[in-house]
């Protein structure tokens, strides 16, 4: 190879390794500059502005008068429509709203009455027998003493008197007897001995000597019946008479002493039947005094002039109307002691909102706003929150009551329709707010926040803050930190 040859690649080799050079310098310093860019945080130069914070509400149109109507029956329970004015009619104070039958209660009543009037006529013959028995009481029981007083001196005469004698009679009878027959055999004896000796006529002898057989005969039946008697007496009779003398007395007795304390119970328990129909006869009464004041019921008056409203409402909320339509179109049975319709009076009319227990800390009484009808979402009505609940409603949620100003509003507002409320609770025009993910929160104590702030020489040092409001997208910065200064957007700890 020529020496001009092999000099002319050498110098294309020194210019390609130089051109390699100087292209190498800017790559490596556009690999330096692209390192630092990377390593630069994110951050967002902290500015005043505008930080609101807003609470929105749904609620309902409320009458502020409102009265609801139920058959607060005390005894009367079947309760029928006859008719009622309908839902959504105009009615003035005292005009007939509701009607029910009333036959069956009418019915009712007249046998009550009727009853009543049998009850007091039983109660006057109980009381006239009370008195009698009051009267008698004491009679009785000495008649009983008396008697048991009797039958032991009855007893006494017997033993001591009667029965020795009735032995005494029964023996004496026995020998009467006996000697009765005695005396017919021996005047037999003479007869037959004298007729022997003298010459009276046969005829006259058989009739004589017939009758005197026949008397003997006669006397040893009557020895024969008194023996028989005798004997009985002794062995039956008289043991008899002893028994039921002994048990008459003994009961006697007994019945004296049982009549000394039956006697007062039974005159007590006759008072006490007679409290009992008195007190029976005077619930009938008040019973019936309640029917008498649940049948003035079953016509109802609106207590003032209104809207009629089927149903209860409740916190301004309508329930379901419709089953009491049915009930009205069908004439069936309404429930005794629930509100059946509502008088409702239209004008003025108020807001009833429930506020959930996190947006409590936002409101206070006198807070202004603006609610927008559903039927109406061009209007905005200024509103006033008058009052808020302090004790749950429900898990959660309180009571919150607003005036509305319906001037010049729709005149179609009716109480039951719904309003979207509009507060703004806090303003602040100038606020220093930074990102919420600008902020850090202390591991060990929350309440301790700080932020990351990049200074001119682009090192970041942390800060600590006090924080105010926050929103979604805002949180106020009440200290710490100053317009202009440049704060890391997604600070991580060290």
């Amino acid at each position: 190879m020529s020496c001009r040859i092999r000099h002319g690649l050498l110098s294309l080799v020194v210019l390609s390794a130089a051109s390699v050079a100087i292209a190498a310098e800017p790559a490596a310093a556009a690999k330096k500059n692209g390192e630092a860019a990377k390593a630069a945080p994110a951050t967002q130069t902290v500015k005043k502005s505008p930080l609101k914070i807003t609470v929105e509400l749904d609620s309902v149109l409320e009458g502020a008068a409102t009265y609801p109507i139920a058959i607060r029956t005390k005894e009367w329970t079947a309760l029928s429509v006859l008719s009622a004015a309908e839902h959504g009619a105009t009615v003035k104070k005292g005009e007939v709203i509701l009607k029910l039958d009333t036959e069956k209660i009418d019915r009712t009543i007249a046998d009550m009455q009727a009853d009543l009037k049998i009850a007091d006529l039983g109660l006057k013959q109980l009381n006239s027998q009370l008195v009698a028995v009051e009267k008698t009481l004491p009679m009785d029981i000495e008649a009983s003493k008396r008697m048991a007083r009797i039958a032991e001196e009855d007893k006494t005469y017997f033993f001591d008197v009667e029965r020795p004698f009735l032995v005494k009679a029964n023996d004496f009878g026995l020998k009467m007897a006996e000697e009765m027959l005695e005396y017919q055999q021996e005047e037999l004896r003479q007869l037959e001995k004298m007729y022997k000796a003298d010459d009276i006529t046969e005829e006259t002898e058989a009739i004589v000597l017939k009758r005197g057989r026949d008397q003997v005969e006669k006397a040893k039946f009557l020895v024969e019946m008194s023996k028989l008697n005798h004997a009985h007496e002794v062995k039956f009779d008289l043991p008899r008479r002893d028994e039921q003398i002994k048990e008459a007395t003994e009961r006697r007795k007994i019945d004296a002493e049982r009549n000394k304390i039956v006697a007062p119970l039974a005159l007590q328990k006759l008072r006490l039947e007679v409290e009992k129909q008195k007190t029976q006869r005077a619930l009938a009464d008040e019973k019936l005094q309640r029917l008498v004041a649940d049948r003035k019921l079953m016509v109802v008056e609106a207590p003032a002039d209104g809207v009629v409203y089927y149903g209860k409402l409740t916190r301004g909320r309508l329930g379901d109307s419709n089953a009491l339509t049915e009930i009205v179109a069908n004439q069936s049975a309404v429930p005794a002691n629930q509100v059946i319709m509502t008088i409702i009076q239209t004008r003025p009319m108020y807001l009833r909102a429930t506020v959930s227990e996190s947006q409590l800390r936002d409101l206070r009484t006198g807070l202004k706003g603006t609610a927008t009808p559903t039927s109406s979402p061009d209007a905005k009505l200024p509103v006033s929150l008058e009052s808020l609940g302090n004790v749950p409603i429900s898990a959660g949620s309180f009571d919150a009551r607003f005036s509305v100003v319906l001037d010049g509003a729709d005149a179609l507002l009716m109480p039951g329709m719904t309003c979207k409320i509009k507060l703004v609770p806090y303003l602040n025009q100038n606020a220093v707010t930074v990102p919420p993910k600008a902020i850090l929160s202390d591991d060990l104590d929350e309440s301790k926040q700080s932020v990351q702030v990049l200074d001119k020489d682009g090192k970041t040092s942390e800060r600590s803050v006090i924080v105010g409001r926050k929103t979604d997208k805002q949180v106020e910065i009440l200290k710490g930190l100053s317009e202009g200064e440049q704060v890391v957007l997604e600070p991580k700890k060290d």
